[in-house]
């Protein structure tokens, strides 16, 4: 009788931890379709129309020697186009009908105001993943439940992982925000066990 309450509860400490880390998944799963639907990164087009870069080449795409030979270089132009480019941005420019560059016509600065957004989100999307990740982590801890902490606490540090690859653009940022998660978890590890 011993040993078959042993083998019982051997197959209910598995069927715990599969259902624990299964459920864990899940959650990283959910947290990361809930941030994407309440709280939608920004979108390409939307910085970039696509009509924005049809006029950005002449019609005739594949330079033919003899039309493009005669074309003029413009210093001042090409200064501009320059300055534009070192800023991030993409310059636009007038053809005229052989498809030569007349003048500059403006520096889209679309690509880089793009990429702004991006850094600016993964920031704040940082802020929630770790925020969640940390309560989940502190959460697992203090649970009393065998299935409770093996659900909170991997799932937590998923979560935490993930917002440091989210804004790892940022690395002092996350390194300092990252070491202060550390320390707070290992804090309250040490205070967790101590007091059991």
């Amino acid at each position: 009788m011993p040993k078959q309450k042993e083998k019982s509860k051997g197959r209910r400490l598995a069927i715990t931890i599969i259902l624990g880390v299964f459920i864990a998944i899940m959650i990283g799963i959910f947290v990361n379709l809930l941030i994407s639907y309440a709280y939608e990164g920004p979108q390409y087009d939307k910085y970039c129309p696509a009509m924005a870069f049809d006029s950005q080449f002449p019609a005739k795409t594949m330079p033919n020697t003899d039309i493009y030979s005669n074309c003029t270089f413009i210093n001042d132009v090409n200064a501009l186009g320059e300055n534009c480019s070192q800023s991030m941005g993409q310059p636009r420019y007038n053809y005229d009908s052989r498809g030569c560059v007349t003048s500059f016509k403006a520096c889209d600065m679309c690509s880089k105001n793009f990429e702004d957004a991006i850094k600016a989100y993964n920031r704040r999307t940082f802020f929630i993943y770790a925020v969640v990740g940390f309560a989940l982590i502190i959460y697992g801890l203090f649970a009393l439940s065998l299935l409770m902490q093996i659900v909170t606490l991997p799932s937590g540090a998923f979560l935490v992982i993930e917002a440091a690859t989210k804004n790892f653009d940022d690395k002092l940022f996350v390194i300092v925000t990252f070491g202060l998660l550390i320390a707070g978890a290992l804090y309250l590890a040490i205070r967790k066990f101590k007091l059991n």
